[in-house]
């Protein structure tokens, strides 16, 4: 079985999305980030959601929702991208390694892939805008992405 959790900041403002560019736009668009970590598992549901709140999310400034939905709304798109396998991730290698050393869980963690996800506000060409933000944060040589309008 597959779980979904999406962690995000509480409160978080949106920022200035030229900030994620190497040239601004200057188009006004805006900006807010979270973090997509994909279980895959085998066991008690209940019990991987208590691992990842206790791994994931520091619970005086994070949320996690475990909705396949966007936890933000009202993007004109997001993109999400993440390690290509066999690249290293070492956020991806600490949680497994931890886990690993656990014991007594009621599930068997089998994979876990972690992406980032840049949700883009404003109005204008989704097309352009979202081509032109993957060419200034995506490193095809280390990454894979999907643009979600």
């Amino acid at each position: 079985m597959i779980v979904e959790c999406e962690v995000t900041r509480k409160n978080q403002h949106a920022g200035d999305a030229d900030a994620l560019l190497y040239t601004p736009l200057k188009a006004g668009l805006t900006m807010k980030h979270s973090r997509i970590y994909d279980f895959d598992f085998e066991g008690d549901a209940a019990a991987l959601m208590e691992f990842a709140r206790a791994v994931l999310v520091d619970e005086v400034s994070q949320e996690m929702s475990a909705d396949k939905a966007p936890a933000v709304q009202g993007a004109l798109f997001h993109i999400d991208y993440s390690m290509k396998p066999g690249a290293l991730d070492l956020e991806k290698e600490a949680i497994m390694n931890y886990y690993r050393g656990r014991s007594g869980d009621a599930f068997v963690l089998r994979q876990l892939h972690i992406a980032q996800r840049i949700y883009i506000f404003g109005s204008g060409d989704v097309a352009a805008l979202s081509a032109r933000f993957v060419k200034d944060i995506v490193n095809p040589a280390i990454h894979k992405h999907q643009v979600i309008v």
